[in-house]
């Protein structure tokens, strides 16, 4: 069978839709568009105000949003402005509660930050400290005190009754040392009081 040529194509359209349709379709499609662009029907404001005109509340909003935060909040278009071209992509599938949802858990993580980061430091100057434990059997291996621990070498040997990290003895070993004349650093505050307020 022949291919039908653009030719007789547009006859045939023309038979049932004669061409100065056509052009009225087009040029009423155009003025639409100059109608709507020339009374600004867009549906954002792109009011601008100085400021000498602004009332404090203005002025006020302006400072909060000074990251923009408050602005991507009100505005889902500033939101996805902001965001790189695969989340801009991405962000057709998220509803406006997901959206301002993660907007605030943002501003809560942020919030929280500073409040975890000084517990999670409070109960690592806990590390200091020994925790009280139950009294074992006296293996060979178990109640290390009795053995001194001059293994580790060096100036430890001065302190060879404390274990490693066994801060408290130490201490009371470096006061010793400093009553016989000696200056030793370190070991002279109690770890837990040096930060975390308890």
């Amino acid at each position: 069978a022949e291919a039908p040529s653009p030719a007789r194509n547009l006859a045939r359209h023309e038979s049932v839709w004669p061409a100065w349709h056509w052009r009225e379709a087009a040029m009423s499609l155009l003025r639409r568009a100059a109608l709507r662009s020339a009374l600004g029907l867009r549906c954002s404001s792109t009011a601008v105000v100085s400021a000498s005109q602004e009332s404090m509340s203005q002025k006020v909003y302006r400072w909060l949003d000074i990251t923009g935060y408050l602005t991507k909040w009100h505005s889902r278009r500033a939101w996805i402005l902001d965001l790189d071209p695969p989340s801009r992509a991405a962000s057709v599938m998220m509803t406006e509660y997901e959206r301002k949802l993660l907007l605030w858990l943002t501003w809560m993580n942020f919030l929280f930050m500073p409040i975890s980061l000084w517990y999670w430091y409070g109960q690592f100057t806990h590390l200091s400290a020994k925790p009280p434990i139950p009294l074992m059997p006296e293996y060979q291996y178990m109640n290390g005190r009795k053995r001194d621990f001059s293994w580790h070498g060096g100036r430890w040997n001065d302190c060879k009754e404390c274990r490693w990290l066994e801060f408290e003895c130490k201490k009371m070993c470096h006061d010793r040392l400093r009553e016989e004349g000696r200056d030793v650093m370190g070991g002279r505050m109690p770890r837990s009081q040096t930060f975390g307020f308890h």
